[in-house]
């Protein structure tokens, strides 16, 4: 089974430096187009259905992907960006004066020590894995397609993504409109990438 995992297109916000956690910021006009070059890569993979974030960057991104393809896109909300409570809407810059540079390193670091973590009101790294790997498992156990893509955001990727690989892995990069695989085979996960 392989789940074509990507994050959203860019946003005035992502180019602003800020964070959008579960604030539904729609794509700017790079990010369509960055996601148009995300659909034409998807030419050369057999994907069967499109799960998507509900956000509209999340969605209009996949929709792209979707259309492509000619398969239907449906939306889950667990596969929304982390939910980062009071930060949510501040720029890193004020995120690191307000909370100190040490709190937002230690956020993004994949390390598992650091998993419940999170900003005043906000969401675990450890909850948000979860939601996102019930989906995973939900695709698993149901068997109803092999070749799944998901349209999801950056902060959820990074963590999902790592959740499956050792603990000493390189911290893996998540730009806009990145592609990843993640494989099932064998009761093993593995993860591949960027495509």
């Amino acid at each position: 089974m392989n789940f074509y995992i990507f994050r959203h297109g860019e946003t005035d916000w992502n180019r602003q430096r800020r964070i959008q956690g579960s604030s539904n910021i729609p794509l700017n006009s790079l990010g369509h187009q960055q996601a148009s070059t995300l659909a034409e890569k998807f030419k050369d993979y057999g994907v069967e259905v499109v799960l998507s974030s509900d956000l509209d960057r999340a969605f209009s991104t996949g929709l792209q992907v979707a259309k492509a393809k000619g398969v239907e896109i449906i939306k889950d909300k667990r596969l929304r960006e982390a939910y980062f409570g009071e930060a949510e809407g501040m720029t890193i810059d004020e995120i690191m004066s307000k909370y100190g540079h040490d709190t937002w390193e230690n956020f993004k670091k994949a390390s598992s020590s650091l998993e419940d973590q999170s900003f005043p009101g906000g969401e675990t790294r450890k909850a948000s894995v979860e939601r996102m790997r019930a989906v995973i498992e939900e695709c698993v156990s149901e068997g109803r397609y092999q070749n799944i893509a998901l349209s999801t955001h950056g902060g959820v990727v990074r963590s999902l993504l790592h959740s499956y690989l050792p603990e000493d892995a390189p911290e893996i990069i998540i730009p806009n409109c990145v592609l990843y695989l993640l494989t099932y085979e064998n009761k093993c996960f593995k993860v591949k990438g960027p495509l």
